[in-house]
């Protein structure tokens, strides 16, 4: 009996193990973001992300060679943070084409327009901070670029701290300031704080469900473009013209917004595009935005009949005041 009991306390210690994984070594730079944000988490550090391309960008070899890589640097601000550099050199584009093609979703999520690109995420995956590095930067220089970005990075934490207690009044109220507070860029990475919104604001009681319904489709509607499937994407805002928070505005501009997506992704779908418009303007052709949802349906049709020119110039030409309509949650 003993033995059979020992027995299965190994199996059960094993099993446990596995399941635990291995501890991921945060003293030193990782090159996998979601090891990044798993020690993070463990640890709660926050993440400094280094996109880099040692090879093309003329800055970031220098950089490492004079400022990250050094032990005294590594050694400082692994005390606070994780550090992650996904490198984006022309030799790893092959060899690691898998983790090369999630780096460059991920560069594109996060809106860097460079590289090199430096920022501060919180251990979520929060957007906090961008960083400005030169590649003669030492330490000295270093610790003055974090102690500058100090304020904004505990402003930001207080945040998002008071987002986790008290009321649900308070924590509605909390995670929209935080809302507010991030740029319009970098708003879908509060995703799964939008999707709390939802479920403690259900019936709108507090007026926080649409801003954050559609601010969740936006979300949404991007990460399937990323992946390739605009017309997924576009059905998100289909959707989201049936909820039952919506008034026939909202659901006359959800239909809009996903005929309109469509059209800026370059979709050539132009009877999906038509039956969306058509479906909005059909809600309420007496609306303010009836119109111009009318003009862009006689748009859509000329294309059908191959007497259209560019349909997305003619309805930022001639409905720009029903594209500034087009749904927001600022």
């Amino acid at each position: 009996m003993k033995k059979t009991f020992i027995f299965i306390a190994n199996i059960l210690l094993a099993i446990s193990l596995l399941s635990c994984g291995k501890k991921i070594d945060s003293s030193v730079w990782l090159n996998n973001f979601e090891d990044a944000k798993k020690a993070a988490r463990a640890e709660n550090k926050r993440i400094f992300v280094f996109f880099s391309d040692d090879e093309g960008d003329g800055k970031s070899a220098k950089l490492k060679e004079n400022l990250f890589n050094k032990e005294e640097f590594i050694k400082n601000y692994t005390e606070k943070y994780v550090l992650v550099n996904l490198d984006f050199s022309s030799s790893r584009a092959d060899s690691y084409a898998d983790d090369f093609a999630r780096n460059a979703r991920l560069l594109e999520s996060y809106d860097a327009d460079e590289i090199p690109f430096f920022f501060v995420l919180s251990k979520e995956g929060y957007f906090i901070s961008q960083l400005v590095f030169e590649d003669y930067y030492d330490l000295d220089s270093a610790r003055i670029t974090f102690d500058e970005a100090e304020e904004e990075i505990k402003d930001f934490e207080d945040k998002l701290a008071k987002t986790k207690i008290g009321s649900v009044e308070e924590r509605l109220n909390a995670i929209d300031e935080l809302f507010n507070a991030t740029d319009v860029s970098q708003i879908t990475h509060l995703k799964d704080l939008s999707e709390q919104v939802l479920k403690l604001d259900k019936k709108n009681e507090y007026g926080f469900y649409i801003k954050h319904a559609i601010s969740l489709a936006y979300t949404n509607a991007q990460e399937f473009i990323l992946d390739g499937n605009e017309e997924k994407g576009s059905e998100v805002f289909e959707k989201l013209s049936h909820d039952k928070n919506f008034n026939n505005d909202d659901k006359q501009m959800a239909l809009y917004t996903a005929g309109y997506m469509l059209i800026q992704v370059g979709s050539t779908n132009y009877e999906k595009i038509l039956g969306y418009f058509r479906q909005a303007y059909e809600i309420d052709p007496e609306s303010e935005s009836g119109q111009g949802i009318k003009t862009a349906m006689d748009f859509v049709q000329m294309q059908i009949d191959g007497e259209g020119d560019d349909l997305a110039e003619n309805l930022t030409t001639e409905s720009e005041e029903l594209n500034s309509e087009e749904l927001n949650y600022e």
